[in-house]
């Protein structure tokens, strides 16, 4: 990955999760912008050749997240947040972050389970919580942020290089 689109992803990282945690959305204008960017400099960066590894990443993200989302699993602006990163990282890269990212989303689920244990829940309910039910009252309403995985991901991602 060049620096450039090191760069642009990286800021669609950081805003992703700025308005993800603050809202639980991801707007299309941010996944619009950075979408039309990454065609752009993939067609001028590297011709037809290069919209096509762009779209082909953009395939990558959507169509397993667009699956998910049917399900009820994620939100609509991370599939969209997803096909935009895809664009400028191309497909392989946007497979290996998926994957990463729903590794520490199940991650995290699990903590959020251990949160109902009896002897785990009374010091659970102190932790505030911005995003719905709280994840010791237990239910099926307990929600968080999918970029609260994906930063992680990305993370993990540059790393390991």
């Amino acid at each position: 990955m060049s620096i450039g689109v090191l760069v642009m992803v990286s800021i669609l990282l950081a805003a992703g999760c700025w308005t993800d945690l603050r809202t639980m959305r991801i707007p299309n204008g941010l996944t619009v912008a950075f979408a039309v960017g990454g065609i752009v400099y993939q067609l001028l960066g590297h011709g037809i050749g290069g919209a096509g590894w762009g779209l082909a990443g953009a395939l990558a993200g959507l169509v397993p997240l667009y699956v998910m989302n049917r399900f009820g699993g994620i939100g609509g602006g991370d599939v969209k947040w997803f096909g935009a990163f895809g664009i400028w990282a191309g497909p392989y890269i946007t497979l290996k972050l998926l994957v990463l990212s729903i590794l520490f989303a199940g991650g995290i689920a699990c903590l959020l389970l251990l949160l109902r244990l009896p002897g785990i829940r009374a010091m659970g309910r102190k932790l505030k919580w911005p995003w719905g039910a709280h994840p010791s009252a237990g239910g099926r309403a307990v929600q968080f942020p999918f970029m609260l995985a994906v930063a992680p991901g990305f993370i993990t991602l540059l790393a390991r290089g």
